[in-house]
């Protein structure tokens, strides 16, 4: 997925963290929008929402702008913990269901 692909849109960044196997090639990747948590599993670090089954609170708020790096740390995920909703339309935009 390319940033151009998600539209510009402000994304909710979402980690299923009953998936999430710690490999940390998200952090590494988008460190501005990811990182480990202290249990060694993702986590998103601003505007996302955090919860198992790629589900969550609705905190997200406006969500956050889709750069490259996140795009690519979606891609990186070995097991596909990690998915991008668009924040005006809920739609899931990555990875492809």
């Amino acid at each position: 997925m390319t940033a151009d692909a998600a539209d510009a849109d402000a994304v909710v960044v979402r980690v299923d963290r009953d998936r999430c196997i710690g490999s940390g090639m998200c952090a590494l990747t988008a460190p501005g929008s990811l990182a480990l948590g202290a249990d060694g599993l993702a986590r998103p670090v601003r505007g996302s929402v955090d919860g198992a089954g790629g589900g969550g609170d609705g905190s997200g708020g406006n969500g956050e702008r889709l750069t490259e790096a996140l795009a690519e740390a979606v891609d990186f995920c070995p097991v596909e913990a990690i998915a991008l909703y668009s924040a005006r339309h809920g739609h899931r935009l990555a990875p492809a269901e």
